[in-house]
């Protein structure tokens, strides 16, 4: 009995303890949020959050460029270049023709050499040294030959070679012993330039302009006149030029009539005249 009293007794002391203890924090409230059962605890169902780790997506890279092969394509090289002009040649091929007739020996000029000095000579001096300089400046993927001509001619090469540095050594080591001689056939030279190869798209005529030898008009002069024999000349070049090449010729020192030829010549091709010294 006396134990039953003493539970009791502890019991009823406890209560207002355990109350106090389950209520509420200090300052916060007593009610319950909407929809909830008192004494129930509940997890929020409208909070947007991820039910998944999110993955990362890499954006989409452009795709890489194909490589053509063309990066050190030689045909990027730069063009022929003579007397500072520059040579258009869609083939990557050119074939020099140079005259070297009695007429080359005239006009005593200064000029400037390969290696800079300045010196005087003739029209063939100065003809020589810029066909050189072409010659050395011409890039590795052309294809080249020299022709030059009198009433002859006279070729470097019958075929179109590689300009490495071997050939274009050779090259100019034979124009450097051209000399000037006889007459002037220009018609045949142009024609035999253009006849090399056809697929040659680029002639270079260096000329002091006054064809006399070559044609039949030249062996009968007497019964045609001087336009008549340029016009045959012309004529033949023109007829020459089956692939339609481009001939641009450089006048050296030409004048009257002379020239008027070699601007039609160029014009009958396609190609440009230049006055050159």
């Amino acid at each position: 009995m006396r134990s039953t009293i003493a539970l009791l007794l502890i019991a009823t002391l406890a209560s207002p303890v355990l109350a106090q203890s389950a209520g509420p924090a200090p300052g916060g409230g007593t009610g319950t949020s909407p929809g909830s059962t008192p004494g129930v605890s509940t997890m929020p169902t409208d909070l947007d959050l991820p039910l998944e780790k999110p993955m990362f997506v890499a954006p989409p890279q452009p795709a890489p460029t194909p490589d053509d092969g063309d990066r050190d394509d030689p045909r990027d090289e730069p063009p022929p270049v003579i007397y500072g002009e520059e040579i258009i040649s869609e083939t990557d091929t050119i074939v020099y023709v140079v005259d070297i007739s009695c007429s080359m020996d005239w006009d005593n000029r200064s000029y400037t050499t390969l290696d800079g000095q300045t010196r005087t000579g003739n029209r063939m001096a100065r003809a020589k040294v810029e066909l050189s300089r072409s010659i050395l400046g011409l890039s590795r993927n052309f294809t080249f030959t020299v022709i030059a001509y009198d009433c002859g001619t006279r070729t470097w090469s019958r075929q179109l070679k590689e300009a490495n540095d071997s050939n274009k050594s050779s090259a100019v080591a034979w124009v450097n012993a051209l000399q000037p001689t006889g007459a002037t056939g220009t018609g045949p030279a142009v024609s035999l330039g253009l006849q090399v190869s056809r697929e040659n798209k680029s002639v270079v005529l260096l000329t002091d302009g006054a064809p006399n030898c070559g044609v039949p008009e030249d062996n009968n002069w007497y019964n045609y006149s001087e336009s008549a024999v340029l016009n045959a000349h012309r004529r033949m070049i023109r007829n020459a030029n089956s692939q339609g090449a481009t001939i641009n010729v450089f006048g050296i020192a030409a004048s009257g009539t002379y020239r008027t030829f070699c601007q039609n010549v160029a014009a009958d091709a396609s190609g440009s005249y230049f006055d050159v010294p």
